[in-house]
């Protein structure tokens, strides 16, 4: 794929994930968890990240990304939502 066409196809995924609600969001990231490593799915998790970032803000997004539960399992992004302005 040419620098135009991933741009292009950048900005039309950018453009879906923003109409996502927050919990369609989340819904979709927790969907990839625990999935087969593609090259296709690590892009679509970093358009969702991507979008994540935008929603929680730079702090609860990296506190997002280095929390676990008790088992050690990534937790669902939903959960930081409500702290947002916090």
């Amino acid at each position: 794929m040419d620098l135009k066409a991933r741009e292009q196809a950048t900005a039309k995924v950018s453009a879906m994930t923003a109409k996502l609600t927050d919990e369609a969001l989340c819904l979709a990231w927790m969907a990839t968890e625990g999935k087969p490593v593609t090259k296709e799915l690590a892009i679509v998790r970093g358009w969702m990240m991507d979008e994540l970032n935008a929603r929680l803000g730079d702090d609860l997004f990296d506190e997002w990304l280095m929390a676990v539960d008790e088992n050690g399992d990534a937790l669902n992004p939903l959960s930081f939502f409500p702290r947002k302005g916090n």
